[in-house]
């Protein structure tokens, strides 16, 4: 039987219906192969191919290899939907409102082996990627034309991922995404009526049921939200209060490394190889502290296609219910 669930950030309805029919919706569908080779001569971010992916912005080497001088290098991408060098314009066009397409648009290349899968890069590896991500945003909020950062990364054919080596992307944007905005006005009316964080809220509550739990170290727990909007949606969040994601240490990008590797091995043992995509939701680039927001990840599994509903209305509905899901994640039997 169906039921409404809502979201306690953005105070939106989700359907959740375990009997909805997902038998012709392409549920579990693998998109990726797993028998991948370890380098690929046409693949242009492997290694030989630096020329071809672009001119480098940031450079780590942390494990000396024969024939390898890099493990992770980020690049401007080769077609940018922003441009750096773009002069801000604005001008009305009519009743409408025009802005030059100022920004940034970067490739963060996460490894050298073109087989290294989300679920078997090594948490070394990913946190190399994290502190990647640390030092371009502490870098592109130098440039105050730039309010925002969105980090994530595509992985599958059906969600647009050409190249399949390990790789992710990020977007420097003067304007806040909406999905962001809503959850930072969400969390600010939260904040004013009860004087907490909502997300703080929702991590004691998930660890106190633990129902939804997938997975959970001294840092950060992993879960799957109550009001999910896909099947498999998992949340990793911070256990302490932190707004950006830039302001954390060292302990904190290690431990995020070790629930990273363990949350997408757990979702690779129940859903094989299927598309995902993974976004990051941080705090602006050019505000600090923030009481009534909480930086995190947010990956949604694509085991659904998106019908008129979700796409037109943002009706959406989960035939997967998160508690089904966070026991199948943690190896239960239902």
């Amino acid at each position: 039987m169906s039921e409404f669930r809502k979201d306690p950030v953005q105070n939106r309805w989700v359907i959740i219906d375990p009997d909805y029919p997902i038998d012709d919706r392409g549920l579990f569908s693998v998109d990726v192969l797993e028998d991948l080779p370890a380098r690929d001569p046409d693949c242009p971010f492997c290694p030989g191919r630096e020329s071809v992916s672009g001119q480098e912005l940031l450079r780590y080497n942390f494990i000396p290899k024969k024939d390898i001088d890099w493990d992770i290098r980020v690049v401007p991408n080769r077609t940018p939907v922003l441009r750096v060098e773009t002069q801000t314009e604005r001008e009305a066009d009519g009743i409408y409102d025009w802005m030059s397409g100022v920004g940034a648009d970067e490739i963060l290349i996460e490894s050298p082996y073109h087989n290294d899968l989300p679920h078997r890069i090594q948490p070394n590896r990913v946190e190399q990627v994290f502190w990647a991500v640390h030092d371009r945003i502490l870098d592109l909020r130098k440039d105050t034309r730039l309010n925002y950062l969105f980090y994530f990364k595509n992985f599958g054919h059906q969600v647009g991922d050409v190249a399949v080596h390990p790789h992710s992307r990020m977007i420097g944007m003067p304007f806040i995404p909406a999905a962001v905005e809503e959850e930072l006005v969400g969390g600010e009316e939260y904040f004013d009526l009860k004087e907490r964080c909502v997300f703080c809220d929702m991590v004691k509550q998930e660890m106190k049921v633990g129902l939804r739990m997938v997975a959970a170290n001294d840092y950060f727990i992993s879960f799957c939200p109550y009001a999910s909007r896909y099947p498999f949606e998992t949340w990793i969040v911070p256990v302490k209060h932190l707004s950006h994601f830039e302001a954390s240490s060292k302990s904190h990008l290690y431990y995020l490394a070790e629930i990273y590797t363990e949350t997408f091995k757990k979702l690779h043992n129940v859903l094989g190889n299927a598309p995902f995509a993974m976004v990051m939701h941080n705090g602006p680039l050019q505000e600090e502290n923030l009481l009534y927001f909480h930086w995190h990840l947010e990956i949604y599994p694509i085991l659904t296609c998106s019908p008129g509903q979700a796409i037109g209305g943002q009706i959406y509905t989960n035939p997967v219910a998160p508690e089904q899901a966070a026991a199948a994640l943690r190896g239960e039997s239902e």
